[in-house]
């Protein structure tokens, strides 16, 4: 039998491996969702291919010939090695490099401490975080997932919701005592405000401040003056040590809250207009990899 005529049988042979479990047309039939006759003829059309019976028919059975017993063993032995490179190619997906590109605070204060469960359920998987403010060029770039701090447009590529944000000063205890800041927002033209240099992407360095001052309708405060970082967690680690006062990000400064590296004198968290958002093509979203690493973040948001 010339490879061309082998498949041509091909779609006969799941109608065979039925029959051939059953030991019945009629049990076949049912299964397949097709008539007795269906069964009967498809089997006899096979037979007719091959060159050889498959069954021996009797009034109220059937049974396999010495051919069909083998072709049967063959099929089986065949399904069972599909079904092991099945399994391996899964496998294999979900082992390798992830490239993440991830705002830097992002991955230092709410990522990183969060990656050893990543690694403790896919040891497969090796991360690669390349930190930085602007946006990725998935085209030119090797990189499978960004995450971005933003307002989460991102025309032409699939953009997952992950966690929203709040925004309020954080600085020292002992600032806030050497300033009188306990829920008394007016003291702060005092200080130094401590700025974070590119919130998100095309942002003004005392953006995030102006946002906190506007809201909190604060008259005659500068909100340009002070020092700018170029990272979030530089002012925030700055104002930590007793410098000025900085606009921490709940979801990035809460270790140091509970630690007491930080405290937060005026309250007042604002929900922020920008949120972090997970960030892929369209083409690479369902790979095994990516999926993993998208659900595992979504779940972390949740614990």
């Amino acid at each position: 039998m010339n490879l061309t005529s082998l498949r041509q049988s091909l779609h006969l042979m799941p109608v065979f491996v039925s029959a051939s479990r059953h030991l019945s047309f009629t049990k076949a039939a049912e299964e397949l969702f097709v008539t007795q006759g269906a069964i009967s003829g498809s089997i006899r059309k096979l037979e007719a291919e091959l060159g050889f019976p498959l069954f021996y028919r009797f009034t109220r059975r059937i049974i396999l010939t010495e051919e069909g017993e083998r072709l049967l063993g063959t099929l089986q032995k065949s399904l069972l090695e599909i079904s092991d490179q099945i399994k391996s190619i899964k496998s294999q997906e979900l082992d390798g490099s992830l490239y993440i590109s991830s705002a830097p605070s992002l991955a230092s204060q709410w990522l990183a401490p969060r990656l050893k469960k990543f690694s403790e359920r896919y040891p497969g998987i090796s991360i690669h975080i390349r930190s930085r403010n602007d946006l990725v060029d998935f085209e030119a770039e090797s990189v499978d997932v960004a995450l971005y701090y933003g307002k989460g447009v991102h025309p032409d590529l699939n953009v997952t919701f992950l966690m929203d944000e709040q925004l309020f000063p954080v600085c020292s205890k002992d600032y806030a005592d050497k300033f009188s800041l306990w829920e008394t927002p007016e003291f702060l033209k005092h200080c130094l405000l401590l700025h974070d240099n590119q919130p998100w992407p095309n942002a003004q360095y005392y953006s995030e401040w102006k946002f906190w001052v506007d809201h909190m309708e604060l008259e005659n405060f500068i909100f340009k003056s002070g020092y700018s970082f170029d990272l979030n967690k530089t002012a925030v680690a700055a104002a930590a040590q007793g410098l000025g006062v900085a606009i921490g990000r709940m979801r990035l400064v809460q270790f140091d809250l509970d630690a007491g590296r930080l405290v937060a004198p005026i309250g007042k968290g604002l929900p922020s207009e920008q949120a972090y958002y997970i960030v892929s093509m369209h083409e690479k979203v369902n790979t095994p990899r990516i999926t993993a690493f998208r659900n595992w973040l979504l779940e972390e948001v949740h614990n």
